[in-house]
């Protein structure tokens, strides 16, 4: 009878620790958090010369939008804690890609700023993840800022990015 509860108090616990493992801890000198924020577009010269191929402003994957939302971290399933554990998420948000809205944190891996953001599999909103390294390049005025976005690993080509303010009063 006493051994009942084992189980029950294992899923308390489970969810004290779930509830509490995954929060942004945002640093004011992080790059990127501090300035993803916002629409972007393909800087389509800069691109060409970076993945020596020829790259569309309009085409899909030709814009990104970012907005930030520090609630989505908390909302991460049980399943991605393992991978995540010892990683600090310096931002948590929206990404709208492809005319989609997908939940997103911003984390270090291997040394690199990295975007992981979850899409919709078999009913679970985020039930599948994935990834890329991320690069954001300060100008003076932040309408200049460069983002730059490769693969997962690092030996893919990045494209480059630029505000969409910038690009639309070109």
């Amino acid at each position: 009878m006493k051994t009942a509860w084992f189980p029950v108090l294992g899923l308390l616990v489970a969810a004290v620790v779930h509830a509490g493992a995954l929060e942004v801890k945002p640093d004011k000198e992080n790059v990127v958090a501090s300035r993803l924020c916002g629409k972007w577009v393909v800087e389509p010269k800069l691109s060409q010369r970076l993945t020596a191929g020829v790259v569309d402003r309009e085409s899909p994957s030709g814009k990104i939008e970012f907005a930030s939302d520090p609630a989505v971290a908390g909302k991460l399933p049980e399943k991605y804690l393992e991978f995540l554990k010892d990683k600090r998420i310096y931002m948590a948000g929206t990404m709208k890609s492809r005319e989609k809205d997908c939940p997103f944190i911003l984390i270090e891996h291997c040394g690199n700023p990295h975007v992981v953001w979850f899409r919709e599999r078999d009913g679970d909103p985020m039930g599948d993840a994935e990834s890329f390294n991320v690069i954001l390049a300060v100008a003076k005025n932040p309408i200049d800022d460069l983002l730059f976005i490769g693969g997962d690993f690092n030996n893919q080509p990045f494209r480059a990015l630029e505000r969409a303010e910038r690009a639309e009063a070109k």
